[in-house]
């Protein structure tokens, strides 16, 4: 007798052969994890995924109503045993895991591959950082879970609901438009305030890095400040301070690329020229002054909250603006009015000038222009950041400082006349 197999038998092979290892991914974690005998572990959460996709291929082709029995039966098991092991107090999360596995299984019958696999992944590094995310968690005081509460507001509940249409003077104003330069500079707040809450501000280059995310004007401010009052961070001040400059950087080319690839290609070229001294630069101060560099004052930088709503607001309300004023100055004085713009905007910030050119350019503004008003714009904020270091800062920064200036001036207007 010859055994046939047909393409559904071997659909439904495949399957099983992908819910056992999406499932063995989170065995192997949770039997790593524990140490003595436990309720699922390497073995059994293959089987459950396994048992998933057969309860989704049985319910679809022979029983209909199987899938609930089998699913509500693990449901009733990983009760009793949370019951059994509830006096040790271990938690929920294998119980959970579980479930979630065997849900994952009836997915992949269906044929919802990356979403299994990336459900697989998700879960396992969520059990797999247990200790990390509980210190996380711990840290957290409740002015951060207000924030990251904020966020998912002005992420989650607001975007959704506002109109998606051009409106006011020129056709400047795009409610959602605007909100979702909101929540592209928010989300790498977000990210940047995670970071700094987590690791803290005790080494100044990582104020430096971070604070170039969230603000490279107030770590200039602040680093130079400190740096006048206290002569032992000296040289650590102005190597935090060149990496929040060359971070900023690499911040522009992020945002644009977000919005317009095609302008950040061309972008990506001045930009690294100008970070390139700014790596030189530090290269020299840490080679010279790495000791003095390590061992650092200890002294935590404050950063204001950068999830308030009014902060949104306020950024939401510079963007519309600097789009009104640059097509407003555009309509007046053609490509010289984009240039004045750019130069206005920059003193202010950076970031909402370079989403509204890369906005301008993917809607028919030519690329150079572009390019031109946001190398103009970061040139406007170096010297406007050079102001704060020159009056609140040591005068060996302020030396320092006005090389890196004086460079980013000269390599702007090179690019720009080449341009």
């Amino acid at each position: 007798m010859e055994i046939m197999i047909d393409i559904q038998t071997y659909s439904l092979i495949f399957k099983i052969l992908f819910s056992l290892s999406t499932g063995l991914i989170i065995g192997l974690e949770r039997e790593h994890r524990t140490k003595e005998e436990t309720f699922a572990g390497i073995r059994t959460f293959p089987l459950i995924s396994i048992m998933g996709t057969l309860s989704a291929y049985i319910n679809d082709v022979y029983w209909s109503g199987i899938l609930y029995i089998v699913f509500g039966g693990l449901v009733l098991l990983t009760i009793l045993n949370f019951y059994l092991e509830y006096q040790k107090d271990i938690g929920a999360t294998t119980e959970i895991a579980t479930i979630i596995t065997f849900m994952m299984g009836v997915i992949i019958y269906y044929e919802h591959y990356y979403v299994a696999a990336f459900i697989a992944v998700i879960t396992t590094i969520l059990l797999a950082l247990k200790k990390t995310l509980e210190d996380f968690a711990k840290k957290l005081s409740q002015e951060d879970i207000k924030a990251i509460l904020k966020f998912a507001l002005i992420t989650v509940i607001i975007y959704p609901l506002l109109p998606d249409r051009y409106m006011g003077p020129l056709n400047a104003f795009n409610p959602k438009e605007i909100w979702k330069m909101v929540v592209i500079v928010s989300s790498l707040d977000f990210i940047s305030y995670v970071i700094l809450r987590w690791k803290g501000t005790k080494q100044l280059w990582l104020t430096g890095v971070i604070g170039g995310l969230i603000s490279s004007t107030a770590v200039s401010f602040e680093l130079s400040k400190l740096s006048k009052k206290y002569s032992a961070v000296l040289y650590s001040a102005l190597f935090g301070i060149i990496l929040a400059w060359l971070i900023m950087n690499f911040r522009v080319l992020i945002l644009s690329g977000i919005i317009n690839l095609d302008l950040v290609i061309h972008l990506i070229i001045p930009m690294i020229a100008i970070s390139s001294v700014y790596i030189v630069i530090i290269l020299y101060v840490f080679i010279r002054n790495k000791e003095k560099i390590i061992e650092a004052s200890s002294k935590d930088i404050s950063f204001s909250n950068p999830f308030e709503i009014t902060s949104a607001l306020q950024f939401g309300i510079i963007y519309g603006l600097i789009m009104f004023i640059t097509k407003l100055l555009q309509h007046f004085y053609g490509e010289k009015g984009i240039y004045m713009a750019s130069f206005i905007s920059g003193v202010i910030d950076v970031d909402a000038i370079t989403l509204s050119l890369s906005v301008m350019a993917k809607e028919g503004l030519a690329q150079v222009i572009a390019i031109k008003g946001i190398l103009i714009a970061v040139l406007s904020n170096s010297f406007f950041k050079f102001v704060y270091i020159y009056i609140f800062g040591d005068k060996y920064i302020t030396k320092v400082m006005l090389y890196l200036l004086l460079s980013t001036a000269f390599i702007t207007a090179l690019f720009i006349f080449i341009y």
